[in-house]
């Protein structure tokens, strides 16, 4: 109930985004195109989206969360997956939020730090999608594929690094500074608010090094390659050929469209997406509808079930 609201503006921007992918396109010609696809590379993208690249996003969550508890690959793998089939059938990430609360249920830790890790993931992320988008400026300075969008993700993103990078290397001057503010708080709430902060700030300094700030950077490049290589498999299931400019478009604002607030599944954001992206590639709207419903109903689809299998199986088990 509280995220109706954002639910609802989520739902608003993915109708906008669905008229403006589909209304000049014949759905009839996108059917016989989706219909066209070889179904062996669509397998072999889901066998590298599930298997590979979110298992390795599942080894930078551990290695983020190591300060909070030392916990296995199979402990981290129900949560990623779980979380993800979350963000899949939630409106506007909401998933990450239940992400948190999953695996603090299941690994006994708290809730706040879980969702301070996320939120230290997110910004790995968010950081190698603004070098993606200042690349996209780079390779075509002509055009601008959601500059304002772009431009505010690539503040957002950069503020929040600067934040983590700060607090991971100044964390004795911060935490004077933060109890401090505390203190002005009545007790009874200060005590409240000073637990969740304190835990919050704990899964900040998950990573606290140099080295580790690399391995959690050399994970975070080794999934975005992968999810890459997933999506690359999908478009040879059309048997599209792109020149590597043009397809780090089409995965940059592929990318970029996860992360604008929309329906559940990135429904409308990742059709537009795809329409302009391979628009841009002289692929037509009809095509690109196709690739973008086969991209969404194999990667996150197979996540979806999985996730949801993964989740009754753990209620099975707590019952």
């Amino acid at each position: 109930m509280r995220f109706r609201p954002y639910g609802l503006a989520g739902l608003l921007v993915s109708v906008l985004f669905v008229y403006l992918a589909v209304r000049k396109v014949d759905l009839l010609e996108s059917l016989r195109v989706l219909g066209s696809l070889d179904l062996r590379w669509i397998v072999a993208g889901m066998l590298v989206y599930l298997l590979i690249a979110l298992p390795i996003r599942g080894l930078r969550w551990r290695l983020i969360l190591r300060e909070q508890k030392l916990l296995s690959l199979k402990e981290i793998l129900a949560p990623v997956y779980v979380g993800y089939m979350a963000n899949n059938v939630l409106p506007a990430r909401v998933g990450e939020l239940y992400r948190a609360h999953f695996l603090g249920r299941r690994a006994r830790i708290s809730r706040s730090g879980a969702m301070a890790s996320i939120v230290l993931e997110r910004t790995f992320d968010g950081l190698m999608l603004v070098g993606m988008v200042l690349l996209l400026f780079f390779l075509f300075p002509q055009d601008q594929f959601l500059g304002r969008a772009a431009l505010a993700m690539t503040l957002l993103f950069l503020a929040l690094a600067a934040g983590i990078l700060f607090y991971g290397f100044a964390t004795a001057g911060t935490n004077r500074a933060i109890h401090k503010a505390l203190g002005l708080l009545p007790e009874r709430l200060g005590q409240r608010v000073g637990l969740r902060v304190e835990s919050f700030l704990r899964g900040i300094r998950g990573v606290s090094t140099t080295g580790e700030y690399l391995a959690v950077g050399l994970y975070t490049v080794c999934a975005w390659f992968f999810e890459a290589c997933a999506i690359g498999l999908v478009l040879g299931s059309f048997r599209i050929s792109l020149t590597l400019s043009d397809f780090v478009l089409v995965y940059a604002l592929s990318a970029l469209a996860t992360v604008l607030p929309s329906a559940p599944g990135y429904v409308g954001t990742y059709q537009y997406a795809f329409a302009l992206s391979l628009g841009a590639a002289g692929i037509s709207e009809e095509t690109a509808l196709a690739v973008s419903l086969a991209t969404q109903f194999s990667l996150f689809g197979s996540v979806t079930i999985v996730g949801l299998a993964l989740l009754w199986k753990d209620q099975l088990q707590t019952q």
